[in-house]
């Protein structure tokens, strides 16, 4: 909405922008007589494109800064972030807290716990298959882990949950989103059973221990030996992300293993996928 509003190629101050530092330079310049050219625009914002589009130059677009323009509960957001680093997270006091039995403040201080272990995979989405079960398996490093009791198709799996709201009701432009979503299951029985970050730990030897825990529970009478629900946690390893510039630029989701495991405790090994490796369900 905020897009169709202002403009598309408008960076907005909200979730943030960078500015490299050759255009700063130049536009510390000029940046007085653009001022004097839009005082009817909206906002600091609005004047740094409208100035920035007179130098000729256009917005390149990175996909880890959020503005955030829903309401309500953005899990699905979270739990299907794009495949680049976090950046931003604006209007969280429009929102729920993304934790559940927290604050916002309580919220946003456990998800820096694992942001400070490791930062650049905070949020990266990893999915793999649980074959003996037939179970996805999708991983937000550091927020959730969330089970499917059957095989769901990648493509499915990243498209963004609409857990939340649009930011104005009742205006059809607001209720369409400018990206993938996908409408969650009625019976809440049918739904993934999720498991929210708890607590990460380094070791230098063996890499990054998180482990993931259910805080709510459904009362469901569809529950088996085979299903997800029996599960109190989820146990996942993997190394410290460190990205060079190549891969900032043509970034790959990671691959992931479901280890031997036992009882109610599952665990997972986040790795590099190989050259040729697809993620699918094996038969």
């Amino acid at each position: 909405m905020q897009n169709k509003l202002f403009s598309f190629e408008m960076a907005f101050g909200g979730a943030g922008f960078a500015i490299s530092y050759p255009l700063a330079k130049v536009l510390a310049k000029v940046l007085d007589s653009c001022l004097e050219r839009y005082p009817h625009l909206y906002g600091g914002d609005s004047r740094v494109h409208a100035c920035v589009a007179e130098l000729g130059i256009g917005l390149t677009r990175d996909a880890g800064f959020h503005q955030m323009d829903v309401r309500e509960n953005i899990f699905g957001l979270l739990a299907a972030h794009p495949n680049t680093p976090l950046v931003s997270l604006h209007h969280l006091d429009h929102t729920h807290p993304i934790f559940p039995n927290m604050t916002t403040f309580e919220a946003l201080e456990h998800l820096l716990e694992a942001a400070k272990a490791d930062p650049q995979r905070l949020l990266q989405q990893t999915v793999c298959y649980d074959r003996w079960f037939s179970w996805t398996i999708s991983v937000s490093w550091g927020y959730a882990v969330q089970v499917f009791g059957n095989h769901v198709f990648l493509p499915d799996v990243i498209r963004a949950q609409q857990t939340f709201g649009p930011w104005k009701r009742g205006n059809p432009l607001a209720e369409s989103f400018s990206f993938d979503t996908a409408e969650q299951h009625r019976d809440l029985c049918r739904r993934p059973t999720v498991f929210f970050f708890d607590k990460a730990d380094s070791d230098g030897e063996v890499g990054i221990k998180s482990s993931y825990r259910r805080r709510t529970r459904e009362i469901c009478s569809l529950d088996v030996a085979s299903s997800p629900r029996k599960l109190e946690e989820v146990i996942v390893w993997s190394n410290k992300l460190a990205l060079d510039t190549k891969q900032l630029q043509a970034p790959r989701r990671h691959c992931c293993d479901v280890l031997p495991s036992s009882g109610k405790v599952m665990k997972i090994s986040i790795r590099e996928c190989k050259e040729e490796e697809l993620i699918y369900m094996h038969a």
